[in-house]
């Protein structure tokens, strides 16, 4: 099997993760690879660009080390051409990374062996960016597409219509658009619901609005939103997972939808559960 290793450096432990790691596959021969943008002198692993080992190993997987960052980069690099990812946690909070440092030992030999993992499929969200003058732009998110106001010091004024029907209009600091994997992020930090990532649909959770009637609603996931600008604006910033960013002007229009792209992230058996996560890392209370 071949197994493509990245994630984010400059975490404390990446390189002593990435040591286990080689520690690790040996008894099985796998085939190991460094993404060549993280270093280019470590010898224990093959070298190469995430774009070569994505054309030539369609039946590779990936591991991601560090935090929820490090993953949501990662699954969005592989835009149509998604591997199965295991996120390696060696951050803080890491609700994302299904594998921590301290089981990565155990999770690590049921993968390479082979033994007791499946690989669950998530759709991402995607944003269309349409403009007047130039081509269109496309993102892509694991977690949300935010619009929002920029440097700007005032609320900016939009409307959203839900396929052929007007959903409504909002005066706000900006607007999240989330999937029920990312409702537990930014979404949740503004008021959102947490929603099962089982769950088909797309999270709407309007930022500091203006009117209290402006509340999260939860829509199917087959429906395509468009986003319109009711006022002039000359900058709003419209980012995907936090870390993709683009400016725009109130003369373009959104459109949110689900992707036909999908994360494929992999589980191995006694691995800790999404429900699990939440009890522990926001504190819930499983006894009364």
């Amino acid at each position: 099997m071949n197994i493509f290793c990245t994630g984010n450096q400059t975490k404390k432990n990446f390189y002593k993760t990435l040591d286990k790691i080689v520690e690790i596959s040996k008894p099985y021969n796998h085939i190991l690879y460094l993404d060549n943008k993280i270093i280019n002198k470590y010898s224990k692993v093959n070298c190469i660009s995430f774009n070569d080992f994505l054309n030539e190993n369609s039946s590779g997987i990936v591991l991601s080390i560090g935090g929820d960052g490090s993953l949501l980069n990662t699954v969005r690099s592989m835009k149509n051409n998604q591997l199965p990812i295991l996120g390696i946690h060696i951050g803080k909070l890491g609700f994302l990374n299904q594998c921590h440092s301290k089981h990565m030992e155990k999770t690590l030999h049921s993968l390479f062996e082979f033994k007791d993992y499946t690989v669950k499929e998530f759709n991402l969200l995607s944003a269309n960016i349409h403009f007047n003058d130039k081509e269109d732009i496309s993102l892509l998110a694991v977690n949300d597409i935010v619009i929002n106001h920029g440097n700007l010091l005032r609320l900016i004024k939009f409307s959203i219509d839900l396929d052929t029907e007007h959903l409504n209009k909002y005066s706000s600091d900006g607007i999240i658009f989330s999937t029920p994997l990312g409702s537990t992020a930014y979404s949740l930090s503004a008021g959102g619901p947490i929603v099962s990532p089982d769950i088909d649909g797309i999270i709407v959770t309007p930022i500091s609005p203006h009117s209290l009637s402006a509340r999260p609603i939860v829509l199917d996931g087959s429906h395509r939103l468009k986003i319109s600008f009711d006022e002039k604006y000359d900058r709003i910033n419209i980012t995907s997972d936090g870390q993709d960013q683009v400016k725009i002007n109130s003369n373009c229009t959104v459109e949110i939808l689900k992707s036909n792209i999908k994360a494929k992230f992999i589980y191995v058996e006694k691995m800790e559960t999404y429900y699990f996560k939440l009890r522990n890392k926001l504190n819930w209370f499983g006894k009364y």
